[in-house]
């Protein structure tokens, strides 16, 4: 069962792919932040650093992108090429190194880039010279003269039959990659859909010409059309929108892009919020926690860091009924199959670590590999794995264009920064005494009012209280402690209990 379920909001679109009933992919596309991947510009360019053998380009926003030498398209031989998740790559034969940035481009030069991933962070917009033009079945590459075949089509017939249709229907001098919903298409099928991807070029080209930099010379889909062209295809069952405006929309593309699908589209019209009927309410908010349980009684512990992911393996109640590596065995194989899902849904991306546990059989860990490579066929990212290691390390890559999950819901906290600590109570008490201490060197003012979190105002209440009161003989001052619910354990108020004016803040 595969199912695309779309919830259309004032402040947000989520469109959420669910598989065998759990969710496998969530996008999210608010109107403070628009996606603008796959949009094609005419960019000026504003700075060549050589050092980094990259070029920052002006397109029009407040940052500029971000152009590595190796993302500018060269007309030499490039190999066969593939389209993954809106990016050009080479496959089989390596790319020739390319020559120094400072060669190829100059200050207030224009060039047309697409933007490949949105500012990430403090990072500008990724851009890339490799213009891609998907369609249906294919995708057109005006900027280089090669062709490949989606690497999901596995058939070597399908493979070489596709390969004859690309030559005799794609435009001289022009690159073309047939897309996995290519399988088993006719010639016709792919040949109208190059005809309407060649017409949106030329249109690109037109523009081009006639522009001042920056501007935009092509606006891809939005999320929702984008979702209906790239993923929903015969293998899924149904597509669910709960906005008539949308359901519209999306049945008039589908009118020329595949009109046997529009009877798999359905208007959700109950009252009930489709993601709370569907459950992906409740998917989404697990999605966000740090410890994933598995059905054995196992966990998986997900800790993005700042250099990686690290993914954590444990057995948790799991005991088994064989023994020892027999348990640790079956543990590591669902911990691969629940890593995989999560590393899709929350878009994880870079270098992640997955810690499995120890295992002593040379088999099992091949046997593990094989597991966690075959779980992560499904997912559209670009992902390569590593060997075990004698640890039970795997070490794997993954290609991100977004924010991961985490980030597009959630921000870092104010007070641990993002660590997940904050400071215990007692540290707190002891800062506090010693804050007091300090004050008293710097006014004159005799008697306070000291604000704090309660957890911490009933330490100096009882416990603390004997510290609190030499300083009050030692200093000749009078102190008072209030107790305020809303505070952060870190929060600090010192009032003056004359005036209740504020002599000092902490904290």
């Amino acid at each position: 069962m595969k199912e695309i379920i779309i919830n259309v909001t004032a402040l947000e679109t989520r469109i959420a792919l669910r598989e065998d009933g759990r969710l496998a992919e969530l996008t999210i596309e608010r109107e403070e932040s628009r996606s603008v991947v796959g949009n094609i510009y005419k960019g000026r360019v504003d700075a060549v650093v050589p050092g980094i053998q990259a070029a920052f380009v002006d397109i029009g926003f407040e940052k500029n992108g971000f152009l590595y030498v190796s993302d500018i398209a060269m007309t030499a031989d490039e190999g066969d090429l593939e389209f993954v998740e809106g990016t050009v790559r080479p496959r089989g034969r390596s790319r020739r190194k390319p020559p120094a940035i400072e060669s190829i481009l100059k200050k207030n030069q224009n060039i047309m880039v697409q933007v490949q991933k949105d500012t990430l962070g403090t990072k500008g917009f990724r851009l890339t010279n490799y213009i891609t033009l998907p369609g249906r079945y294919s995708v057109l590459m005006p900027t280089v003269n090669q062709t490949g075949i989606s690497r999901k089509i596995e058939d070597p017939k399908e493979r070489d039959r596709l390969k004859k249709i690309i030559g005799q229907v794609r435009p001289e001098g022009i690159g073309l990659i047939t897309r996995t919903a290519a399988e088993g298409k006719s010639k016709a099928d792919l040949q109208n859909d190059v005809k309407y991807l060649v017409k949106v070029w030329e249109k690109v080209k037109r523009k081009m010409e006639s522009v001042k930099a920056p501007a935009m010379l092509h606006e891809d889909l939005n999320p929702i059309l984008r979702m209906v062209r790239d993923t929903f295809t015969p293998d899924v069952d149904q597509l669910i929108v709960d906005d008539e405006h949308e359901y519209s929309n999306i049945l008039n593309f589908l009118d020329n892009l595949a009109p046997n699908l529009k009877k798999r589209c359905k208007l959700y019209k109950v009252r009930k919020p489709i993601f709370e009927k569907y459950g992906v309410e409740e998917e989404i908010n697990k999605a966000l926690q740090r410890r994933v349980w598995l059905k054995s009684g196992g966990s998986i512990v997900i800790d993005p860091t700042e250099a990686l992911v690290a993914i954590d393996v444990n057995t948790g109640r799991f005991t088994g009924r064989k023994g020892l590596e027999d348990t640790v065995f079956r543990t590591n194989l669902e911990a691969a199959e629940e890593i995989a899902h999560q590393v899709r849904l929350r878009d994880l991306g870079g270098i992640i670590v997955c810690d499995f546990i120890d295992m002593t059989i040379v088999k099992h860990r091949q046997q593990l590999i094989e597991k966690l490579q075959e779980c992560l066929k499904d997912d559209r990212a670009n992902t390569t794995v590593s060997e075990v290691s004698e640890l039970g390390m795997i070490e794997m890559t993954r290609k991100r264009v977004k924010h991961n999950l985490m980030k597009a819901l959630s921000q870092t906290c104010p007070y641990c920064e993002g660590s997940g600590m904050v400071r215990s109570v007692t540290t707190m008490t002891a800062q506090i005494l010693r804050d007091i201490q300090s004050l008293c060197h710097r006014t004159k003012e005799k008697r306070m009012i000291i604000q704090v979190h309660p957890d911490v105002a009933r330490r100096l209440r009882t416990e603390n209280k004997p510290h609190l009161d030499e300083l009050a003989v030692e200093f000749e001052r009078e102190f008072s402690i209030e107790s305020v619910s809303d505070y952060h354990v870190h929060d600090m108020k010192v009032l003056s209990a004359r005036t209740r004016e504020l002599v000092e803040k902490e904290g």
